[in-house]
């Protein structure tokens, strides 16, 4: 059999490689604009064709296809001209090897002039003190010593992010999520763009960062540290993460204390790497910190809160306290959540967006920095700014009709709004689980033992079979209830009752017709074992038989549960008891109880998708597949609005759908 993945994969990959293949034969930074706007939005597009149709490989073949798309789109983006920040890069970099202090005065200071040339006339901002840190600087030294091109700054932003990439894919594997997750990375046109297109440095402060946190997370705090320190020292906006790398991920007292004594010769180590680099430019630390509030103080452009509150009209001071408000108080929800046991990995990327987020001034490589967490827990609001960022590229338009760089706050609108829009859709349910979670605080991982209910309209060789392959894999004694159709009307009714048999910590609903995939227990255990605050972890589905009608349907399911965090019940779902019992147990309804439950438990900890799919018979497809795949749509539609009414409107919908679904 001929399969479709694979196929679509390619052509995914193949539109990605034009589109960068266009870009990089563009002369100069400036040159199109407008189809520049068009092949950034092509390669968001492409990205997400390449994550949601990646071929059903596991282990190293999906490393090794992750790894292969993503350095071939590299090679071809490496003759693209790179940003004139790189002119900086150079030019400084050859002052510091030469035992200059760059410091001391401002580019077009008269001091400099034998120390003028081609990297220093294509210059931005020379009349502005540098904001770049001590430790890069060094960085810059050093490249610029080795080989003083530009070039040799785009190897070096490369395989940082290359670095960074695999990291990704180390901590994806670890925390038992799909590997293809990465490609929400690997193929993402912010960061192809920004480094092997422009050869930004700021790869190197994302990898720094995904080390710190690998360390963190195997109880290693001095490198963790030191690695944090030296992401500091990369871009000082790192500096925002050190609270939460101080947090213990524990609040027993005995380990607490013990933290506490772990923490201090691990800071001192993260202040002596903040100090050391520094110590040969002391005379002009001033002038840095000086030039460093310069630029975050007295600049604005495409912030998201600050274009919001400029085109409401508000004063620019005005607007600027509101963004220190919002993220002060922001970060010390994060700080407090932390301490209640939120993840260090998933407080630093909120730290981090709240951050861009309240920004006066955001360029689109400022995405990096949240991509990596993008990927870890794909993001419908990072994704979507991956693709309405290329709005960004009509500053240099305005630059040949205007003479000025930039646009109006109204264009950036047009990047912002849909972001928001996803960010609003995807946490809608955010602030019920916040106050879930500062009330019970992190999940206990006692037990973590697993029940198993099979819904039938009539026993027999499907459930039969399922029985036996679960038997397979489970440990002895798992409780398998079969929710037969004769004694409960609709499949909601049937799981609620078969829930009600069981009591185990965890319970996996898995319909008759579903193949469970091979080593499904393990993964999924070693899921809950990293993953206890989940509330949903859906594992996901794969038709028996292949149509592009079918692969249409899986990669909507997909998307659904990803950026929606709605499952349907093929996609087979694993339910934390004690977030099921808070809501009441489950949704007793003939039709649309997967929707109602997956909306009720996202109110309670997080749904996860695992993408360890399951098989699931394609014979209801085979026929009137157009008819059948509107109807779905419209009954998860109707459903969806009729529960904006109220649970009553909500459980009268479903009765009533039920009987025109098996009519």
């Amino acid at each position: 059999m001929i399969s479709l993945r694979p196929i679509a994969w390619t052509v995914s990959l193949i539109l990605g490689l034009i589109f960068v293949t266009a870009w990089a034969l563009l002369p100069a930074l400036e040159s199109e604009p407008e189809l520049r706007v068009f092949l950034f939005s092509g390669l968001g597009i492409t990205m997400l064709g390449m994550v949601f149709t990646f071929p059903a490989v596991t282990g190293k073949s999906s490393i090794g296809l992750l790894v292969f798309g993503a350095i071939l789109l590299r090679i071809l983006l490496l003759p693209s001209p790179v940003s004139d920040d790189v002119n900086r890069y150079l030019w400084e970099g050859k002052l510091v090897s030469s035992g200059e202090n760059p410091y001391l005065s401002t580019a077009d200071d008269p001091r400099w002039m034998e120390r003028r040339d081609i990297y220093w006339e294509g210059m931005n901002h020379r009349d502005r003190p540098t904001a770049y840190p001590p430790g890069i600087q060094w960085i810059m030294a050093g490249t610029a010593s080795i080989h003083y091109h530009p070039f040799s700054f785009k190897i070096l932003s490369v395989a940082a992010d290359l670095l960074s990439l695999l990291l990704v894919i180390i901590i994806l594997n670890r925390e038992r999520f799909p590997l293809r997750w990465a490609g929400f990375y690997a193929f993402n046109p912010v960061i192809l763009i920004a480094f092997a297109a422009e050869a930004h440095f700021d790869s190197l402060m994302i990898a720094t960062i995904l080390g710190a946190l690998m360390a963190a997370k195997a109880k290693r705090l001095l490198p963790a540290l030191f690695l944090l320190a030296l992401a500091v020292q990369i871009k000082f906006i790192a500096l925002i993460l050190l609270p939460l790398f101080l947090v213990p991920d524990t609040g027993n007292a005995g380990k607490t204390i013990k933290h506490v004594a772990t923490i201090l010769p691990a800071f001192g180590v993260f202040l002596l790497m903040l100090i050391a680099p520094s110590i040969p430019f002391g005379d002009g630390l001033i002038s840095w910190i000086r030039g460093t509030s310069d630029f975050a103080g007295n600049s604005a452009f495409n912030g998201p809160l600050f274009t919001f509150f400029s085109v409401l009209g508000a004063n620019e001071l005005l607007v600027r306290a509101l963004c220190y408000i919002v993220f002060f108080v922001g970060f010390t929800a994060v700080c407090i959540a932390r301490i209640r046991g939120l993840a260090l990995a998933a407080s630093s990327g909120i730290a981090l967006t709240l951050l861009l987020i309240c920004s006066p001034i955001v360029h689109f490589w400022y995405l990096a920095w949240i991509l990596p967490f993008a990927a870890l827990r794909p993001s419908f609001g990072w994704t979507t700014a991956s693709i309405t960022m290329a709005v960004y590229f009509l500053a240099w338009r305005t630059q040949a009709v205007h003479g000025w760089w930039g646009f109006q706050p109204e264009v950036s609108l047009f990047i912002w709004i849909p972001v928001f829009c996803a960010f609003l859709a995807q946490n809608r349910h955010l602030p019920a689980r916040i106050a879930y979670f500062l009330k019970t605080g992190r999940q206990s991982k006692a037990r973590n033992d697993l029940g198993i209910v099979i819904p039938v309209i009539a026993q027999g060789a499907r459930s039969e079979a399922l029985v036996e392959r679960l038997g397979n894999e489970l440990p002895a004694g798992t409780q398998i209830i079969i929710a037969d159709a004769s004694q409960q009307l609709g499949r909601g009714n049937q799981i609620a009752a078969g829930i009600s048999k069981l009591d185990t910590d965890w319970v996996l609903v898995a319909h008759a017709d579903t193949i469970s995939a091979q080593g499904w227990y393990q993964n999924l255990m070693l899921a809950i074992e990293a993953h206890p605050e989940a509330a949903l972890m859906v594992l996901g589905q794969r038709f028996d038989k292949v149509s592009p009608g079918t692969l249409l349907v899986e990669i909507l399911n997909e998307l659904r549960v990803v950026f929606g965090g709605v499952a349907f019940g093929d996609q087979t779902m694993v339910i934390r008891r004690s977030a099921l019992d808070s809501l009441g147990g489950f949704p007793a309804q003939p039709l649309m109880e997967d929707v109602e439950a997956s909306l009720q438990l996202d109110k309670r900890g997080p749904i996860l998708y695992l993408g360890h799919e399951w098989s699931v018979s394609a014979v209801k497809w085979n026929d009137n597949f157009g008819l059948r795949f509107l109807t779905v749509i419209r009954l998860v539609a109707t459903y969806q609005f009729t529960r904006l009414k109220g649970p009553t409107e909500a459980a009268k919908c479903a009765e009533k759908l039920y009987t025109q679904y098996y009519k």
